[in-house]
């Protein structure tokens, strides 16, 4: 993956795609949702599959508290979340 001008740039076969919602952006939006709910959200790690952004953050006042919340590269738009608990 190659950033260029800000967005992010995935080859794929012989065509290139620009995503406009990039590993820092989508790491942000999923922040931001979570900060409404709980008052300690710390960023794990952001991976994209398929258009798809999903970003893992640790939650509230345990090490053991997670949540995955996936994100539309395109769009920004949050698709879901998962909550898991170690």
């Amino acid at each position: 993956m190659v950033i260029h001008n800000g967005l992010d740039q995935k080859e794929s076969n012989d065509n290139r795609e620009f995503l406009p919602i990039g590993k820092k952006k989508a790491i942000e939006i999923a922040r931001k949702f979570l900060e409404q709910y709980h008052s300690l959200v710390i960023p794990k790690n952001a991976v994209l599959d398929k258009k798809r952004w999903f970003v893992s953050l640790e939650v509230g006042m345990s090490k053991d508290d997670f949540m995955e919340v996936v994100i539309d590269a395109e769009t920004g738009k949050i698709l879901g979340y998962t909550h898991f608990f170690a």
